[in-house]
C-alpha cells in the first residue's frame, strides 16, 4: 500500500537534480506552504535550475481533463518520457493562452518574482505556467539567459530531513497555490471537477492505508 500513498522517484531524474544543486549557490530562500513550514517561516534554499531538468506532472489539475481524454482516445502517458512532456506542455498552452501572453510579459518587464516547487526528481507541483511562459521566451530572446533557467524550490527525497512528500502533501501544495491568481490560469468547470475528484480518490486511498494499518497491530 505503501507505493499508493508517494509518488515514484525517477532516480536518473534526481541525480541529475542533485547533481547540479550542489554546482549552483542558492539565490534566495523562501518559505512554502509544506507541512508546518510556512507557519513556522522555516525558508528553503531557492535555485536556478536549467529548464530542461524539470517536467510537467500528468496530475497538474488544469489538464485533467486533456490528459483524460488522451488516456481514453491513445493510450496512457508516462510523464516520465519525452514525448509525454511535449504533449503535457501542449495541453498547457491550448488553457487559456492569453494568461501565458500575460506572464511573459510580467516576467518581461519584472522576471520571475515566485520560485517555482519541484519534487527532488523534478517534476512541477507549482510552475507550470511559468516554465511554460520562459520556454516560449528562451526561443524569442535566445540572447537571454536568465530565460533558460527557473528559481525552484525542491522538495525533500527519501534521506533527506523529513522524506519526500506523499501524495497527499503534494496535493496540498498545489492547493495552497491555487489560490493565488496571479499570472495563473483558472480552472475550467470539468477541469476543476477531475482535480476534486482526483484528491478524493488521494484520500480514499489514504483511509484504506491506515484501516489495514490499524487491523494489524
Amino acid at each position: 500500500m505503501r507505493t499508493s500513498e508517494y509518488r515514484e522517484i525517477i532516480d536518473d531524474f534526481q541525480e541529475e537534480i542533485t547533481r547540479r544543486r550542489r554546482k549552483l549557490n542558492p539565490s534566495q530562500k523562501r518559505a512554502i506552504p509544506f507541512r508546518t513550514e510556512l507557519h513556522e517561516r522555516d525558508e528553503r534554499d531557492v535555485f536556478n535550475v536549467p529548464l530542461e531538468l524539470l517536467r510537467y506532472r500528468k496530475e497538474n489539475g488544469r489538464i485533467c481533463s486533456s490528459v483524460m481524454t488522451y488516456e481514453k482516445q491513445v493510450g496512457t502517458l508516462q510523464d516520465k518520457n519525452p514525448e509525454a512532456q511535449e504533449i503535457l506542455a501542449k495541453f498547457l498552452r491550448e488553457k487559456d493562452p492569453e494568461k501565458t501572453e500575460e506572464l511573459k510579459e510580467l516576467i518581461l518587464s519584472e522576471g520571475q518574482r515566485e520560485p517555482a516547487v519541484i519534487t527532488c526528481d523534478g517534476f512541477l507541483i507549482n510552475g507550470n505556467r511559468r516554465r511554460a511562459a520562459l520556454e516560449e521566451l528562451k526561443e524569442q530572446y535566445p540572447h537571454r539567459k536568465d530565460f533558460g533557467v527557473m528559481k525552484v524550490v525542491i522538495l525533500p527525497g527519501d534521506g533527506d530531513e523529513g522524506g519526500r512528500p506523499t501524495l497527499k502533501e503534494i496535493e496540498e501544495i498545489e492547493n495552497r497555490y491555487q489560490l493565488q491568481t496571479e499570472g495563473k490560469a483558472e480552472y475550467y468547470g470539468f477541469d476543476k471537477a477531475l482535480a476534486i475528484r482526483n484528491k478524493m480518490a488521494h484520500f480514499v486511498i489514504r483511509m484504506h492505508y491506515l484501516s489495514i494499518t490499524a487491523l494489524s497491530t
